[in-house]
């Protein structure tokens, strides 16, 4: 399957600069999810916060059955032991490792006997291992895309659309996956998971700093319509130093890819400071609503800012999701809800 564009790293010497990357993993038999989230901030090493970071949200641990997702996260402060593709979706970071090597793309079977603590993405093949605390969490799996972004029978798509190659947008944005398949196991806080068929999603951001404000949603696991997934997200982003609001929806169903935005119609939404999600938007073909809500208060966890890593954004990822999608003068066409939608508000939304 071909890469979609934007999926090699972007940095060429500007500072100040941060990409960042994020995966998540969901086992549809217990709802149970992992959202992997990679990030390297001002490169050239010259700012007191340079370097990077890999935080992992996972589900509670222990006897509450309400217990808030939990996140184990490490700061890797040299900037010499990052490295990534300028071409395709692959990177890593190292922490910890043996005889204080070089870092570079390493074979699996190598990686955990180097690596002490960092992470590499390389050939679809994921590994890891980080420890917080008492905390502690190990992965290894490869990842079958099956869905980029676009129709499925026509090349990637750039998420921003043929703009997003100019230097306009702050941040850029890119779905890597909508839809993947994985296998392999994982080690989260001394209980092992191991997995076939799991479902993956992939994004990245990268420029100067995260927008001011965002929300963001996503689902890829509807019980009764196997293959639907949506992303959505909305916020304030820098267009040529102006700052707008600007809002993208995306469908994938049987096949066919449903597209809202910029340049394919109007999208509307109110997002609470947290708690409620409601979005409407159409064009001149077809209609779609998302009503997601969650009773959860959520987990902070950091995202870029001119100030380096905060904790500016709260996340959870057992979200209710329901979903209409029409046509226009037929009606709809799918219905479906999950409990398992990724929900996200950021920056100075109100995180209180």
């Amino acid at each position: 399957m071909e890469f979609p564009p934007h999926s090699g790293y972007h940095w060429q010497g500007q500072s100040p600069f941060f990409e960042g990357w994020y995966v998540r993993l969901l086992l549809p038999h217990s709802g149970e999810s992992f959202a992997f989230m990679y990030s390297i901030e001002n490169p050239t090493g010259d700012l007191h916060y340079s370097g990077g970071a890999v935080q992992v949200l996972g589900p509670a641990t222990g006897t509450k059955t309400n217990q808030d997702d939990q996140l184990i996260w490490r700061i890797f402060p040299s900037v010499q032991k990052f490295w990534a593709s300028p071409q395709q979706f692959a990177l890593g970071h190292w922490g910890k490792c043996r005889n204080n090597r070089r870092a570079k793309p390493l074979p699996c079977q190598e990686f955990f006997a180097t690596v002490k603590e960092g992470y590499q993405i390389h050939q679809n093949q994921h590994q890891g291992q980080i420890t917080f605390g008492d905390r502690h969490c190990l992965w290894q799996f490869t990842v079958e895309p099956i869905i980029t972004w676009g129709s499925p029978n026509r090349f990637p798509r750039a998420t921003a659309g043929w703009l997003s190659f100019l230097p306009l947008f702050d941040p850029g944005w890119q779905i890597l996956l909508a839809q993947g398949r994985a296998h392999g196991w994982l080690e989260w806080q001394g209980k092992r998971y191991e997995f076939d068929q799991a479902l993956v999603y992939a994004e990245k951001n990268w420029g100067r700093s995260f927008p001011s404000r965002w929300f963001w949603l996503q689902a890829n696991h509807f019980p009764q319509h196997p293959g639907l997934s949506v992303t959505a997200a909305g916020g304030e982003r820098i267009v040529l130093h102006r700052t707008e609001e600007v809002a993208l929806i995306g469908v994938h169903h049987q096949g066919d890819f449903y597209e809202f935005g910029p340049g394919h119609g109007t999208v509307t939404w109110k997002v609470a400071p947290w708690g409620s999600w409601q979005l409407k938007a159409s064009n001149d073909r077809y209609w779609v609503t998302l009503s997601g809500t969650t009773e959860e208060k959520g987990s902070l966890v950091h995202t870029p800012t001119a100030q380096g890593l905060q904790l500016n954004c709260r996340d959870t990822t057992r979200g209710h999701l329901h979903l209409q999608l029409g046509a226009i003068g037929n009606g709809l066409m799918v219905a479906s809800r999950t409990d398992t939608a990724g929900l996200e508000v950021g920056g100075n939304w109100g995180l209180g």
